[in-house]
């Protein structure tokens, strides 16, 4: 964990969250090679010890055509590595960071379809 970085206001309302529930995680982590290689990605939380991703979801961004298939792909990746993928929508944690990230940890994800 890393403080100073630059992020959006729902990746730090998690971030936040994850620092109150005394989470080990790893922001803006580089899976498969980060974005510098083909099918790479940057997970927005990794949890290690839960073999969990966090993935903070604009609805702006994340609704689009292009953005859904790119998520889906990124999805079915790591869950074929075997990583458990939570997606969290920015509203609701911005919302209630507390709530969302904890039932994140649990392997609960309330995030609808974009």
């Amino acid at each position: 964990m890393t403080t100073g970085l630059l992020m959006s206001a729902p990746e730090r309302a998690v971030y936040n969250a994850l620092l109150k529930l005394q989470i080990s995680f790893d922001f803006q982590s580089k899976m498969f090679g980060g974005r510098n290689v083909k099918g790479g990605l940057i997970a927005d939380f990794k949890i290690p010890s839960l073999s969990l991703i966090i993935r903070v979801q604009g609805e702006w961004f994340h609704s689009r055509s292009d953005a859904k298939a790119r998520d889906m792909l990124q999805k079915i990746a790591l869950t074929t590595s075997g990583w458990t993928v939570i997606d969290i929508l920015a509203e609701d944690v911005l919302r209630n960071p507390t709530f969302y990230v904890s039932e994140a940890i649990r392997g609960i994800s309330h995030a609808r379809q974009l």
